[in-house]
């Protein structure tokens, strides 16, 4: 039976997920959907080590997947969200062809990871790009224009990868994987085209521009995917380590938090506070020791769970008072008690409070990076800890503590809803509760860490006191304070291109669209018959990707 598991890909429960969602009843769907998908845990756990399905149907050599000590816990990670990803959208709303369109994403997200080859990455990285933005797209509305920029970015990001994988393969012969990437121009490529998935500062700005943007189960399903897939592969790259990635994820931790500090929104505050908790993931793959494999590995389950959770959070208050802006939200926590207790648990999590996954995982980066005599790096990342208790006290006093400036109105919440939020918290506390027990799973090694001694208690508890005060004296002045992106400072011109090619984009799409409908009309009505609706909508779609194409090549170039 095991051996029968091991031939097939994960990710094939994806797919039929997806088909599953789009013909089945509404409940039935989601329910098939969700096993579906939790199904993958099972299945890459139970496949032994070293499993692996091997093709040559391009006439190379391709691992379709493979089981090893970096791909098992991502891809389990992966199952587990899936399957609170599909409840979620079912709670809040989400129609079929949007839970399609995420689970395809998601499925893509765990073809990356399980890839055996670099090929077969590239296939599923730029399948993850190109469902992500059909996921935005489909909410239509504000999310239409960050969808577009979110796709050139990440066209561009794939195209310094494929240059990479194809220069290694120039190398080497093979595109199998044999360790990480050869050495000088094919690394450095790569990390530029990864560094756009993960946010480098600089190549971020897709980031906070459309998470907050379409429907909110959307966001939570990207929150939980684009940039982790960047960190494995980054793993993959860089696996003796590299000190420029480091100093990377050190300017990632504290221009995420600052900006995070900075904003009202609450999904755009959460945005930026991937890109910071990201920035751990990177210091600690870049200093290359063991322990720093582990920790980033045990960050990133954490912080898809924690993170997952506070966005799935903000979901839940944006579908229940049509609200994200803390400006105008407070007096949450009577009004939606369950949804208050599990952003305690998010919150106490990812700013490191005892008891919680980020107080394991976020310790082992620290004591990783303290262990290399990094002492300048140490205290940056103590400095973004405090940021992000900061952040979160922030979030929590308007959005559930203080009295609302006028009358929030809360409708109910559905029970499938409630479900998804309390299946995320569970393993977020058992983390902290049994480091052990998760530790053990990641590549790497520990290196006798022990999260629980005096040291690291008392490191959090100087954190959790600096970052309360810290809010306490600037609760003020920061509302003062309008933020402003590095990007509106470094790229303008870019920018500018970009709004520009989009309207176009979209101008012409609706063009075509306006065009092929009055063609097939006169040429219908001369062959005595009605318009052929579907024959319609197909050639303005075919008009408009056509022309989106063209501008996207002719942005790229500009920019």
């Amino acid at each position: 039976m095991i051996e029968t598991v091991a031939s097939v890909p994960p990710w094939t429960a994806y797919l039929l997920a997806a088909a599953v969602v789009l013909w089945a009843p509404r409940r039935v769907g989601t329910a098939a959907a969700a096993a579906l998908t939790a199904l993958t845990v099972p299945w890459v756990l139970s496949a032994p080590a070293g499993s692996s399905l091997t093709v040559a149907a391009l006439g190379f050599e391709q691992v379709l997947f493979r089981v090893d000590g970096l791909t098992r816990p991502v891809a389990a990670l992966f199952g587990f969200v899936a399957a609170i990803n599909v409840l979620y959208s079912h709670g809040t709303g989400a129609d079929a062809r949007q839970t399609a369109y995420a689970l395809l994403y998601m499925g893509a997200g765990v073809a990356a990871v399980v890839a055996g080859d670099w090929l077969t990455l590239l296939i599923g990285w730029e399948l993850l790009a190109v469902t992500a933005t059909v996921l935005v797209w489909h909410s239509g509305g504000d999310a239409v224009r960050p969808a577009f920029r979110y796709a050139v970015y990440h066209l561009l990001g794939g195209a310094f990868l494929v240059a990479a994988v194809a220069l290694q393969y120039t190398a080497t012969g093979s595109f199998v994987y044999d360790g990480g990437l050869t050495a000088g121009v094919p690394t450095i490529l790569a990390v530029v085209g990864v560094g756009v998935n993960l946010g480098f500062v600089g190549l971020h700005a897709w980031l906070p521009d459309t998470y907050p943007r379409p429907h909110v189960a959307a966001s939570v399903v990207l929150a939980g995917f684009t940039t982790k897939v960047a960190v494995y592969v980054l793993a993959r790259i860089a696996l003796d380590g590299n000190l420029v990635v480091v100093w990377l994820g050190a300017v990632m931790i504290l221009f995420g938090v600052t900006q995070a500090i900075l904003q009202t929104d609450m999904r755009r505050l959460l945005s930026y506070h991937i890109i910071s908790q990201v920035g751990y993931m990177v210091v600690a793959i870049g200093i290359g020791t063991a322990a720093g494999l582990t920790g980033a590995f045990a960050h990133l389950t954490a912080n898809v769970l924690y993170k997952g959770l506070l966005f799935m959070v903000a979901g839940a208050i944006v579908a229940r008072t049509g609200e994200g802006s803390l400006k105008r939200l407070g007096g949450l926590a009577r009004e939606m008690p369950l949804t208050f207790g599990t952003f305690l648990v998010a919150a106490l999590a990812i700013t490191g409070i005892p008891g919680f996954s980020g107080f394991v995982s976020k310790g082992l980066v620290t004591k990783a990076v303290e262990s290399t005599g990094g002492e300048v790096l140490w205290w940056l990342l103590i400095v973004g800890s405090v940021g992000t208790v900061l952040s979160f006290a922030k979030f929590g006093y308007y959005a559930f503590v203080r009295r609302p400036p006028e009358p929030v109105a809360v409708a109910t919440g559905s029970r499938v809803l409630s479900l998804s939020l309390i299946l995320v918290a569970v393993p977020t506390v058992l983390f902290g509760l049994f480091p052990g027990v998760f530790l053990g799973g990641f590549a790497g090694d520990p290196a006798g860490f022990e999260p629980y001694a005096t040291s690291e208690l008392t490191k959090a508890l100087a954190v959790t006191v600096a970052g309360v005060l810290a809010f306490a004296l600037l609760k003020a002045p920061l509302t003062h304070v309008t933020p402003v992106d590095v990007d509106q400072l470094l790229h303008p011109a870019a920018a500018a291109v970009a709004a520009q090619t989009a309207a176009i984009a979209v101008g012409v799409g609706t063009a075509a669209t306006r065009a092929n409908a009055a063609l097939s009309d006169r040429l219908g009505s001369l062959a005595g018959r009605d318009s052929p609706t579907a024959e319609t909508t197909l050639r303005a779609a075919l008009w408009a990707l056509t022309a989106t194409a063209g501008l996207v090549l002719v942005a790229v170039t500009l920019a």
